[in-house]
């Protein structure tokens, strides 16, 4: 476009029919999805149509200074010479409009002081006049500028000022909605690198553990061959006494692993469920939310699953111990709370699952000198037994975890709301093998097993108070140091 542009704008109409068309156009192009240039572009072009006597530029605010967003009709090298321009108090039209955040409007840039530094580029190429409004996001940011070259030393007309209305109030649009696509795009690429880390830890996780089953199996061969050899030197003598030792040592086995196994089994379980909930979720429209909800509750969940395999890898170390008749459990000077909250962290997914709440309630710095893992063991089964048999099938079940320094030493209740238990039931509930859930899985080894703990590793007592209907509360009494074991 020539340095020489028509005149009298001040004489042109309002033209609201034509600014509508122009509107129109410009969101068009936003709904359609065209690019960021091409819409500021063609916003210039109808502006410049309409008006007829100016030259339209768009600068977009890139921290502080101004980048090049749009000139269709404005010399090339002068758009290159104030790309990357950092906007001030005196710093053209559009620098300074961009930093007072308002409209700026120069009718002569040879003799105005704003542009003292950058007439040299717009004077020789007609640039006369300029009026720079900023273009503000909806929470009234400034994006950037909008503004008006004039080829002869002027001012805005009525028409000008009514377009550049319409024109920064679409360019804004335009901006923001480029910003959303650009950052939705970030979005979608930040979630394929993430899916495809993961899918390649999956591949890593196969491989150890392809690697792991072959040594296992190698030394699974290796025992075989030696307990063969044994069998074959030691008799008949010494297969009875074999047989009479892997019946203590599969009892002790599974009493020391049910606990940490069933918790593992129920995390699991939840993993599984939680996961085809978000299969469901992911057959409809998902929202970012979705899946920070679904990658926090699997993680967690993953946590207090690796603890709970820990205490079981931990109770086969115990039997490797045992084996050279060394003390099966570790002594240990702990935080009774601290017992409390990780037992709270390891059933947090049965009690979701079961709409239970629970509350804990120790004071803090109540120490024990004892047996962790046994008193850990202790009130899983406990806690695990209240959500099986006394909290099953409540929408508004409640547990209780409490823990008080007492006379001689400490005292620790489990209490639900619960069924309760009828007087028959009271009277065996520490009775190995008795259960009311036999047919359903139940061994009704776990509270004979948490007595035993009780009363021999730990040194304390343990009773059950319960009623029909009224709940159960079962109390722990330990003393702050247990006995010693040889």
């Amino acid at each position: 476009m020539s340095a020489s542009l028509q005149t009298g704008v001040l004489e042109c109409p309002q033209r609201g029919a034509d600014l509508l068309a122009l509107q129109n156009d410009v969101l068009e192009a936003v709904a359609r999805g065209r690019p960021l240039h091409d819409t500021l572009d063609l916003l210039c072009r109808r502006v410049e149509a309409l008006a007829g006597d100016v030259r339209c530029t768009v600068l977009l605010l890139d921290g502080t200074r101004l980048r090049h967003g749009a000139a269709p009709s404005v010399p090339a090298v002068y758009v290159q010479a104030i790309d990357g321009v950092e906007i001030g108090p005196a710093v053209g039209s559009c620098g300074t409009a961009a930093y007072r955040g308002e409209a700026v409007e120069v009718t002569d840039i040879a003799n105005d002081p704003l542009w003292a530094p950058y007439k040299h580029l717009a004077l020789p190429h007609g640039l006369k006049a300029c009026w720079s409004t900023p273009i503000r996001a909806r929470a009234g940011a400034v994006l950037g500028t909008f503004a008006l070259y004039f080829g002869e030393c002027r001012g805005a007309g009525a028409f000008h000022r009514d377009a550049v209305r319409a024109s920064t109030h679409l360019a804004a649009i335009a901006i923001e909605r480029a910003a959303m696509d650009d950052a939705e795009r970030r979005r979608i690429a930040e979630l394929a690198e993430s899916n495809a880390r993961y899918e390649q830890l999956n591949r890593t996780l196969e491989e150890r553990v392809a690697e792991r089953t072959r040594d296992l199996d190698a030394r699974n061969a290796e025992l075989a061959q030696a307990f063969e050899e044994l069998q074959r030197a030691q008799h008949a003598l010494l297969e009875a006494r074999r047989l009479a030792s892997l019946a203590r040592m599969v009892a002790g086995i599974a009493h020391e692993l049910n606990t940490p196994l069933g918790n593992a089994r129920v995390l699991a379980s939840t993993m599984v469920s939680r996961c085809e909930e978000f299969s469901e979720l992911a057959r409809g429209a998902m929202r970012r939310s979705d899946i920070n909800h679904f990658v926090s509750d699997v993680s967690e969940a993953a946590e207090l699953l690796e603890q709970a395999v820990a205490s079981a890898v931990a109770s086969v170390g115990s039997f490797k111990a045992v084996a050279v008749d060394q003390p099966a459990s570790v002594r240990a000077s702990f935080a009774v709370g601290d017992t409390l909250q990780y037992i709270a962290h390891l059933f947090a997914p049965a009690l979701r699952a079961g709409r239970c709440t629970l509350t804990l309630d120790a004071p803090a710095g109540l120490m024990l000198d004892s047996y962790p893992a046994a008193l850990q063991q202790v009130l899983s089964t406990v806690v695990d037994n209240a959500l099986v048999h006394g909290l099953a099938g409540k929408t508004d079940g409640r547990l209780l975890l409490a823990a008080e320094r007492v006379a001689d030493g400490v005292r620790l209740v489990v209490k639900d709301n619960g069924a309760g238990m009828a007087s028959e039931v009271l009277d065996k509930a520490f009775d190995p093998f008795f259960t009311t859930r036999l047919a359903q899985g139940s061994s009704g080894l776990g509270l004979h097993v948490a007595h035993n703990l009780v009363n021999g590793v730990l040194g304390g007592e343990i009773r059950v108070e319960s009623s029909l209907g009224a709940g159960t509360s079962v109390v722990i009494r330990l003393p702050l140091s247990a006995p010693l074991r040889t």
